[in-house]
């Protein structure tokens, strides 16, 4: 405190700034049908676990989302309030995140919806399945997908990271079966991103790899 008894410079920034993450965690709990947890919470220890356990996640808040408009929420809250967005599915590289004060944890383990066309032989899948989630019922009729080694790994970060399973040598890399894409982009837009619609970003959202169609002809991408 000064002199006068009035807050210093410091402790008025301090004050705006736990005043104005009250009020963004009030918002998220209005806008979102996912759970928010928050530090002091009963289960926020629980929330903020990655499956790395080596890594000791403190995020300002956890909000699992249940769908596109959670996600959109969380990041329209989070711009308001200076705050970052971490999404997260299972957490096995949790690593990379870093620091995640001043970061709402967006989890996505609840999206896990998954829906197969036998006959084009492709699926879609939430952004939190789990390969699990995909191969059980796929195998039912015959069917593969480029999955890895371990059924409890999350499908949309194995692919957009890549994806090399034992099918990579004859089948390519999962990323280069990705046909179409559904996100939220840091504007709070949901795009369906494909490579006739939005040809950079599809490039990009699959690791910068492979060959894509539209704009650009065929052929790799540059850097």
């Amino acid at each position: 405190m000064g002199r006068t008894g009035r807050p210093g410079h410091d402790e008025e920034h301090l004050m705006l700034t736990l005043d104005t993450t009250t009020a963004a965690l009030r918002e998220l709990r209005l806008r979102t049908r996912g759970a928010v947890h928050t530090p002091g919470d009963d289960g926020f220890d629980a929330a903020r676990q990655a499956w790395n356990l080596a890594v000791d996640q403190r995020p300002t808040a956890v909000v699992h989302a249940l769908d596109a408009a959670d996600v959109r929420a969380v990041i329209d809250v989070a711009k308001a309030a200076g705050l970052q967005v971490a999404p997260q599915g299972t957490g096995h590289n949790a690593g990379p995140l870093g620091d995640l004060r001043d970061t709402i944890l967006l989890r996505t383990d609840a999206m896990r919806e998954v829906t197969l066309d036998i006959e084009a032989r492709t699926a879609r899948v939430g952004a939190g399945t789990l390969w699990l989630d995909v191969t059980a019922p796929a195998s039912e009729h015959g069917l593969a997908p480029l999955a890895g080694s371990s059924p409890d790994v999350g499908v949309v970060g194995y692919t957009l990271g890549g994806g090399m399973s034992w099918l990579s040598r004859q089948h390519g890399f999962a990323a280069n079966s990705v046909t179409a894409i559904e996100a939220v982009t840091a504007d709070g837009e949901l795009r369906r991103i494909t490579a006739d619609q939005d040809t950079d970003l599809f490039w990009a959202l699959r690791g910068g790899r492979g060959r894509v169609r539209g704009r650009h002809g065929d052929g790799v991408r540059p850097p």
